[in-house]
């Protein structure tokens, strides 16, 4: 051994005496230089190990707990992204019983539109399915490039969803709009016609007796209006409004009791010359000549009221119609209906003659609205208008 290490550890680390006493007796054990300087070399050693061991550890712990936190974060991540995702079903849901409201809203007044509104205007296509959520959405797992790939699908899919969405609805205001428009123009012709015609309170009479209660019933199928835009509901409304009218419209004696072809106006309504004594009068009628024994037939359903023999009108007939409307046929050849009995449009009801108070073969006929006298032909060609 060199001499300089020699005497660095003699200097640094003198040979020491430790004195042991044990059972009365007095041991010396000698720490030779080289001992210390061992024993203080495994201190250090030890030292130094549990160090490292202990930064180690520490790495490792530091380690395993950022990835325990990215792994937290990530399941917090994919649990908003369900969340949002399910919020986003409901939505889908929500829109879906919307659009089903409005296309059962819909499809009920196209089936109740009258004859004249053309349903060709209708066009409504495509239907609108929402995009389920997997029933493992809610369980974390990390996404894999197939996941990546059905969350594209499913965001492209969501992006179609609220396209066609937005183009239903698009297609339903259209669709209520055109129907709007029809409903209004036919609906306001025919108050315009009856108002020419004289015939308001008839028609007030009419919806009277529609709001009362009659033969009616049927399973409960009701709209959930929540989901239905008040404009919508409006339409529907006037639709419902519409054919009370067009109702009324049928109730009334909207024809002339002849075939076309089969009479000509022999005399008009009002103020004339009396053909028998050549003196103004009143005629409360009107006179469609023809041949003998020409059909008259009902211009409305109704019941007789009177049938037989009446004073000037010769062999006569009453009929009261719906809403207070009455028509009356007289100088008939023949009746062939009794009092109480029910007819209905068109049914013939008598032929054409000549007897009371007549020059010549032909049918008197006249009508009251409210046991108020109007002139047949402005009825008839005031209501030809609207059908």
């Amino acid at each position: 051994m060199p001499l300089f290490i020699k005497s660095f550890f003699n200097k640094h680390f003198p040979a020491r005496q430790l004195l042991i006493r044990q059972n009365g007796e007095v041991k010396h054990v000698v720490l030779t230089p080289w001992l210390q300087v061992s024993v203080l070399a495994i201190i250090f050693i030890a030292i130094v190990w549990m160090s490292v061991s202990s930064i180690r550890v520490y790495m490792q712990t530091h380690q395993i707990s950022h990835i325990e936190q990215t792994q937290l974060d990530k399941q917090v991540q994919w649990q908003q992204k369900v969340k949002q995702q399910q919020q986003r079903y409901a939505l889908q849901q929500e829109q879906l019983a919307e659009l089903e409201q409005k296309q059962a809203l819909l499809q009920g007044m196209i089936e109740s539109l009258p004859a004249s509104i053309s349903k060709d205007v209708i066009k409504l296509e495509g239907e609108l399915e929402s995009s389920p959520i997997n029933e493992n959405e809610s369980e974390f797992h990390e996404p894999l490039e197939e996941d990546k790939t059905q969350n594209k699908h499913a965001q492209n899919s969501l992006t179609s969803f609220e396209q066609r969405y937005t183009l239903l609805n698009q297609q339903y205001d259209t669709n209520f709009t055109l129907l709007a428009a029809q409903i209004n123009q036919r609906h306001d012709a025919i108050l315009e016609i009856l108002q020419d015609t004289g015939l308001e309170n008839a028609l007030a009479q009419h919806l009277a007796l529609s709001t009362q209660t009659t033969a009616q019933g049927g399973p409960l199928d009701i709209l959930d209006e929540s989901k239905i835009p008040s404009t919508f509901l409006a339409i529907a409304d006037k639709l419902l409004l519409l054919n009370q009218l067009e109702n009324f419209l049928t109730a009334l004696p909207n024809t002339l009791p002849l075939p076309a072809a089969k009479y000509y106006i022999s005399s008009n309504f009002g103020l004339r010359k009396d053909p028998m004594n050549k003196r103004r009068a009143f005629h409360k009628g009107v006179d469609l000549a023809g041949w003998h024994k020409t059909e008259i037939f009902a211009p409305a359903d109704g019941t007789v009221r009177r049938a037989g023999r009446n004073g000037g009108y010769g062999n006569f007939i009453e009929l009261a119609h719906k809403n207070g409307v009455v028509t009356r046929f007289g100088h008939l050849n023949k009746i062939n209906v009794k009092k109480g009995q029910l007819v209905t449009k068109h049914d013939v009801i008598g032929l054409m003659g000549s007897t009371g108070r007549s020059t010549s073969t032909h049918l008197h006929y006249e009508v009251l609205i409210d046991d108020k006298h109007v002139n047949p032909l402005k009825i008839t060609k005031a209501l030809s208008r609207v059908w």
